[in-house]
């Protein structure tokens, strides 16, 4: 099983998106996704290179804080 962790998009281009999650910034590709996206959308993201999915905001909070739990149960 895979966690694909939400992250914000900040700006958008043909395809791609930079994206923004717990301070770091980095470009994905959009490909993948089976809707328009805009600039303050969350999407969840896979390794660091592909959205995968659009999230509403409630989601992504909730994806937030189940991987704040994993990282929290790693590091115990």
């Amino acid at each position: 099983m895979c966690f694909a962790p939400p992250a914000r998009i900040v700006d958008l281009a043909p395809g791609r998106a930079t994206v923004e999650r717990e301070g770091a910034r980095f470009d994905v590709s959009l490909h993948l996704l089976d809707r328009p996206v805009a600039v303050g959308d969350y999407v969840a993201v896979q390794a660091q290179r592909y959205a995968v999915a659009w999230l509403s905001e409630s989601e992504a909070e909730e994806a937030r804080m189940l991987y704040r739990q994993i990282i929290e149960s790693i590091e115990a």
